[in-house]
């Protein structure tokens, strides 16, 4: 453009020079910035490392100890004794689970995103056959809807979605019969996938809270679901494009909803149980 300028005499050459001169700033400017997110990737992944590590080893102490007391000495201890480090060992596996959810919130956006073609079929019938496999003699119906193929990280995807299922399996656990359905449904331009439980509800007025991983004060209401975990999932779909909510009736189960870009093509929407 700017050989064009000077060609067509619509510019003097100072101009041109100064254009240069701005093109060549703007592109050290990019250079720069690219370079330091790239040494802030690093440090951030340096920092779930560490914290990984550095919060592992005390809870590996506990979890050691507590193993120990409870072999040595369980058969003297009595029945609320024997309760409370039955607690210390539940609450440390706890922990260590939320350091796992803490490190993958972090990565997340550290991990290069690789869009391709993902048939959501496929990924959901891999999820939901792992999640099956575990829930013992519980009895869960599937309801999984025809799902279409969309443009997405695959990897990503999966584990946005693995979240959501086994959230859906998690809150079910005290029905006699758990119905979990899994289907796609149009948007506004965009596709919307959602999880439908028949399980444990949640207050409407306090939804935001179930994708806010900073921790609550004590007199807050527990919403439904890992915090960490659904801020994660968010995390997820806002880097595909798309908003992830949630929706609930009074002892009728929740409803947690994500969109992709993109039309959803013909597909039959009878689903079908699994």
């Amino acid at each position: 453009m700017i050989e064009q300028l000077e060609r067509d005499g619509s510019a003097p050459r100072p101009a041109a020079d100064e254009l240069v001169r701005q093109n060549a700033a703007l592109e050290r400017r990019v250079a720069r910035q690219a370079e330091e997110l790239a040494g802030a990737r690093e440090e951030m992944d340096t920092l779930a490392q560490s914290m990984s590590h550095d919060l592992r080893s005390p809870l590996q102490v506990i979890g050691g100890f507590v193993e120990l007391l409870t072999r040595d000495s369980g058969k003297v201890l009595g029945g609320k004794s024997r309760h409370y480090l039955e607690r210390i060992s539940t609450a440390a596996a706890q922990m260590g689970h939320m350091i796992d959810e803490v490190v993958a919130l972090s990565r997340t956006g550290l991990a290069e995103m690789h869009p391709a073609p993902t048939d959501l079929a496929l990924l959901v019938k891999r999820v939901v056959h792992e999640l099956d496999a575990g829930k013992g003699d519980r009895r869960v119906i599937w309801l999984i809807g025809r799902l279409p193929t969309v443009q997405a990280d695959a990897a990503l995807l999966r584990q946005a979605i693995t979240s959501l299922v086994s959230n859906a399996l998690h809150f079910t656990r005290a029905r006699e019969v758990a119905r979990i359905h899994i289907g796609v449904q149009p948007g506004d331009g965009e596709l919307v996938f959602f999880v439908r439980d028949n399980g444990a509800s949640f207050d409407m007025r306090h939804r935001r809270m179930l994708f806010d991983p900073v921790p609550r004060q004590p007199s807050s209401p527990a919403p439904r679901g890992g915090a960490i975990r659904l801020a994660h999932v968010q995390r997820i779909i806002q880097r595909h494009g798309g908003r992830l909510w949630a929706e609930a009736v009074p002892d009728g189960g929740a409803t947690f909803y994500f969109s992709l870009p993109g039309e959803l093509p013909e597909l039959p929407c009878t689903p079908t149980p699994q």
